[in-house]
């Protein structure tokens, strides 16, 4: 049986959209920084491979950390 949709199953849907929408106008502005643009196309791509694993990490760590508090 499926579970109703809330309003807080609504709202938990767009959470990951909010780090995004933080993230996005201070990615915009380092663009024009002239240190970034001396990066090679390697050190960008180490630097995206980091963030993904960071954030993965972090994203599986909260979702473990949450996940069991709700279960209790």
């Amino acid at each position: 049986m499926e579970a109703p949709v809330t309003g807080r199953t609504k709202r938990m849907a767009f959470a990951p959209l909010l780090p995004l929408v933080c993230a996005f106008p201070p990615f915009i502005n380092s663009l024009d920084n002239p240190h970034l643009k001396g990066l090679r196309g390697p050190d960008v791509l180490q630097l995206i491979a980091i963030g993904f694993c960071v954030g993965a990490a972090f994203g599986m760590f909260m979702a473990g950390y949450v996940g069991r508090r709700r279960s209790t």
